[in-house]
């Protein structure tokens, strides 16, 4: 079955999360940081040809109002690189309010957690949760598809003459 990648992009940081072998779920994986971690793109690639990814699904951080701004015009840039340099398709997925969300999930454990590994985990959420968002509507769209060719098949209406 395939995996997925979902990513929280970022300008120092890069939240990145796997589905499971079904795509029914979506799991932080890890924070890949800027200056630190070495080349992203080589990160990617290694993941994607390890876990045999289907497809990398990039947040688009819209406005509340669906606009994009600066933040999506680099998230944008980030996945034409990826299309170029990947050889699995690149998607994006609107992921507006995934770090408020991925705040709230945290909230409970931030009494006993450093403050820099507080971000670096809501990147990685936030990225769960873009996948997560993918996953779902992909399930959901199937499930549709499915219904309406079931619903058409023209198999199934002779069975009742």
């Amino acid at each position: 079955m395939p995996v997925y990648l979902g990513i929280d992009h970022g300008t120092r940081r890069v939240g990145i999360a796997v589905s499971d072998p079904d795509a029914a779920f979506a799991f932080a994986l890890e924070t890949h940081v800027e200056g630190r971690d070495g080349s992203l793109l080589a990160l990617l690639s290694k993941l994607v040809a390890e876990r045999g990814v289907a497809a990398v699904i990039v947040g688009l951080p819209l406005t509340a109002d669906g606009r994009e701004g600066e933040s999506a015009v680099r998230a944008r840039r980030f996945a034409e690189r990826l299309a170029e340099v990947l050889p699995v398709p690149v998607e994006m997925w609107d992921e507006r309010y995934t770090s408020q969300e991925a705040d709230r999930f945290l909230a409970p454990r931030r009494g006993r957690a450093r403050p820099d590994r507080d971000r670096g985990e809501r990147d990685a959420v936030a990225a769960e949760l873009i996948l997560q968002g993918w996953l779902d509507r992909r399930t959901a769209s199937q499930a549709a598809a499915t219904a309406l060719a079931a619903a058409t098949d023209p198999a199934e209406d002779e069975g009742d003459l």
